[in-house]
């Protein structure tokens, strides 16, 4: 294994004990944050974002990193960011089915929770879909570049005509308020295995790693992208005779390699818990998600994060720290989807 294959398992390992710790992971979990029963995801959620505004910007500023907020994702159809909303309100519907998330599938998996073995085949044949006929729909973003004033994608501070600095310090009251918000206010149903803002912090504080690690931030839909891009090329192996062509254009495997590190992170951790206290299911019993409901979830994830550019760590805990716009508005659809299906479900 490689020095940089190696360093990418490690950051994922740590983001995997992160949100086993955090109990994020859970279906309970994110079921209960969608019909409103219990605020522990978003509290995580919000912890997690703040944190990484901090770390982000710090790291940039030290010149450790060069990373900038994501682009809007468009279809061209209702506007520069019709793709974030249409895609985030699917990713908030396959979350709300399937109680899961495209990062938090994987720690499923590797702790036994058996619907997330069929969340894993639906997030899967939505990247092979995604990749071999929903990919085309979407647009390259359009800036006008002519303008003198032009320095990237929309964020925040742009928008608002203020500083960086001002941009980060309203962002993180604002999450602070919330918190405080949730904790005085809002339901609990019972108390998870590490404090919400604890386990914030740890997510955040592995935003860090990745990006000292790897150079990359906290994400992991591309990986069901990519899968599906592996899934295209063995297939065009089996069909074309220039196979030196081929060879030459082999899919990447960095997120994989990243997701692999979350599952032996998360693994590792859920076997030290089991052996030295307790990794009991955190708020209610789990629900009984059918292996139909999983599958479909899945696949609706990962066919709305790539269509929105993001999930819910690559948009809610990385790209929101960048005061993205895109990502202000793919998570805000998210959890409209994910909460309105939910309410049309009760």
């Amino acid at each position: 294994m490689s020095t940089h294959a190696a360093a990418t398992v490690l950051a994922g390992a740590l983001f995997g004990a992160a949100l086993t710790a955090s109990a994020v992971y859970s279906p309970a979990v994110i079921t209960s944050q969608m019909y409103l029963r219990d605020f522990h995801m978003l509290e995580v959620f919000i912890v997690a974002g703040a944190s990484s505004a901090l770390v982000i910007p710090a790291l940039s500023i030290l010149g450790r990193i060069s990373f900038g907020p994501r682009s809007p994702s468009t279809l061209s159809l209702l506007g520069s960011y019709d793709a974030n909303v249409i895609g985030g309100l699917l990713l908030g519907a396959g979350m709300t089915i399937a109680g899961a998330c495209p990062s938090t599938v994987f720690p499923q998996v590797v702790t036994g929770i058996p619907s997330g073995f069929f969340t894993l085949a639906g997030a899967v044949t939505g990247g092979i879909l995604w990749t071999g006929y929903g990919s085309r729909l979407k647009s390259p973003p359009s800036f006008d570049h002519a303008k003198p004033a032009f320095s990237g994608p929309p964020t925040l501070q742009s928008q608002l005509k203020i500083s960086t600095i001002q941009a980060l310090v309203v962002y993180d009251c604002i999450c602070i308020v919330i918190v405080l918000f949730i904790t005085m206010l809002c339901p609990r149903t019972s108390l998870p295995p590490m404090a919400p803002i604890v386990g914030g912090i740890f997510i955040g504080a592995t935003q860090a790693s990745s990006l000292l690690l790897t150079n990359n931030t906290l994400g992991t839909s591309s990986s069901f992208e990519e899968v599906g891009h592996w899934f295209w090329y063995a297939w065009q192996t089996l069909i074309r005779s220039d196979q030196w062509e081929l060879a030459s254009r082999k899919p990447s495997v960095r997120s994989m390699t990243f997701v692999i590190g979350i599952m032996v992170g998360s693994w590792v951790y859920a076997q030290l818990m089991t052996r030295y206290s307790s990794i009991a299911r955190t708020l209610d019993e789990d629900p009984t998600i059918s292996a139909q409901n999983a599958f479909v979830g899945g696949c609706m994830m990962t066919i709305g994060a790539r269509l929105a550019g993001g999930c819910t760590s690559g948009h809610g805990i990385s790209g929101m720290a960048t005061m993205s716009v895109a990502s202000f508005v793919s998570v805000a659809s998210m959890f409209a989807g994910g909460i309105g299906l939910a309410a049309l479900l009760r």
